[in-house]
């Protein structure tokens, strides 16, 4: 390869590199919006609940299933961050982003059961999102027992490990 078409490779890979940290950073205003707007919004349906005096439960699981959202959308910023600093995508925080998800479902199928007939479909769904739990439970665990054997594995940061080839 000439020199002309090294440096066109280069700008090529410069350009592609900051259209795709540019669309991190749209992402991440666009999900910080979203998380007001959830707040916003959150705030305004438990005020709305108040005045049409809905019960205290309902009132409750209103409030709730608003956090666990914004907790979902946090965790999604929390993760963009640290793809934006490090250059690297962590499969932990998604697994979070999973569970808080699967939490948020059980209370709100769990707080429909409430005042009404439970149905054979709700039952199942129940069933399979606790399922659903407890395999993103064991995924985590999976995920950071592997990372704290393979850091196990690397040379202590004080350069005790062996030296690597001159090249």
């Amino acid at each position: 390869m000439d020199e002309g078409q090294e440096r066109l490779a280069r700008v090529v890979r410069g350009s592609l590199v900051g259209v795709e940290e540019a669309l991190y950073v749209i992402v991440g205003v666009l999900l910080l919006g979203a998380a007001v707007l959830i707040v916003v919004g959150g705030v305004r349906d438990v005020v709305v609940s108040i005045e049409e005096n809905k019960g205290a439960v309902s009132i409750g699981v209103t409030l709730l299933d608003r956090i666990l959202l914004t907790l979902i959308v946090a965790e999604l910023l929390h993760t963009l961050r640290h793809v934006i600093m490090r250059g690297e995508i962590v499969v932990e925080p998604f697994l979070f982003v999973g569970l808080i998800a699967v939490v948020r479902r059980i209370l709100i199928v769990t707080a429909q059961l409430e005042g009404s007939n439970v149905s054979t479909h709700q039952l199942i769904e129940l069933g399979l999102l606790g399922l659903l739990t407890l395999a993103i439970a064991i995924a985590i665990y999976l995920v950071r027992r592997s990372e704290s054997s393979s850091s196990s594995r690397l040379p202590p940061p004080d350069g005790g490990g062996p030296t690597p080839l001159a090249t």
